[in-house]
């Protein structure tokens, strides 16, 4: 089988294309940068561009879609841009893979799409609740595949990511920022009391996922919550981050209004019900958020992010 990997040379995407491979499939990247994944063929261009796009597509058997804006502070900043990309790219790749005879496509979506779910375990049933432009746009993109495949019969299979992590992915994020900030000699930032809950997914554990929703007949038609099912505080969080840094540190709070995250965007508490995946797809989570947070300070570095130097009072628990 090969397939298209929209967005591969991305932090996920590079994790997804080195999953296919071992797993024996031809990976094709359509991204704007190099992929670092050894053994994969790469267009270089924009989901925007309906000629490059038609040109990745051709000669692939599925798709699986991760090109997207993404990051609370970026997709809030750029709006216009956030709709066109997430919404228009994803609608053009849907209509390529229509005229090419595409056999499925794997949708990434977010588990912002629930927002303040107001349930200690989100299920894929769980209403929907968006609060960022982002999370709007992911919607969209579901419902747009979910159309097309009602009026052309397109396999799909859609996976809603809790919190992704790992090597890689820019301090742009919680996780990666507070251990930025520690291997920086600072301290990881917290808004409030730190009492806001989130789970963990370490990126191979995401990548497994993505395959088995590729790859399981089962999973078509169907949406799943795709994590790791074990809740943490942020405070919970930047003390296991300054255990694993050794170093002398303290968990640092600010006021939520001294953030760039505002109350009423703040989601309190999100933690996925992964027993759909886990019946369907046989999916099991393999990596520990003690094993994967090891993982990174192992691995020794973590890029700032979009910007050249960052504020860690501006974290961001996305």
């Amino acid at each position: 089988m090969k397939v298209l990997v929209t967005g591969g040379g991305g932090f996920i995407g590079s994790a997804v294309s080195k999953y296919l491979l071992r797993n024996g499939l031809e990976v094709r990247v359509i991204d704007l940068v190099e992929p670092k994944t050894e053994g994969v063929e790469h267009i270089c261009g924009s989901i925007l561009d309906t000629n490059i796009v038609r040109e990745a597509v051709g000669g692939c058997d599925a798709v699986i879609h991760l090109a997207a804006m993404l990051g609370v502070r970026k997709t809030e900043a750029e709006r216009l841009g956030c709709l066109n990309i997430n919404i228009m790219g994803t609608v053009n790749i849907i209509e390529a893979c229509i005229k090419d005879g595409i056999k499925k496509i794997v949708l990434a979506s977010s588990s912002e799409v629930y927002g303040e779910p107001g349930v200690d375990k989100v299920t894929e049933e769980t209403e929907l609740k968006p609060k960022s432009v982002y999370a709007t746009t992911k919607i969209v993109s579901e419902e747009y595949l979910r159309a097309y495949n009602k009026r052309y019969g397109i396999d799909y299979s859609i996976v809603r990511f809790f919190n992704v992590y790992g090597i890689g992915q820019v301090a742009e994020f919680v996780l990666p920022r507070f251990v930025r900030a520690a291997l920086d000699g600072k301290s990881p930032v917290v808004y409030g009391d730190g009492e806001q809950i989130r789970s963990f997914c370490y990126m191979n554990d995401a990548a497994q996922g993505i395959y088995l929703a590729l790859t399981n007949e089962q999973a078509n038609g169907n949406i799943f919550n795709i994590g790791n099912n074990c809740p943490v505080t942020m405070k919970g969080l930047a003390e296991k981050v300054i255990a694993a840094s050794g170093k002398d540190l303290e968990v640092k709070h600010i006021l939520m209004e001294e953030s760039d995250r505002s109350k009423s965007r703040e989601i309190f508490v999100r933690v996925p019900d992964i027993s759909k995946a886990r019946k369907v797809l046989s999916f099991s989570p393999q990596v520990s958020l003690d094993d994967g947070i090891r993982k990174l300070f192992d691995h020794g570095d973590v890029p700032y992010g979009w910007h050249e130097s960052m504020n860690y009072t501006k974290s961001s628990y996305k």
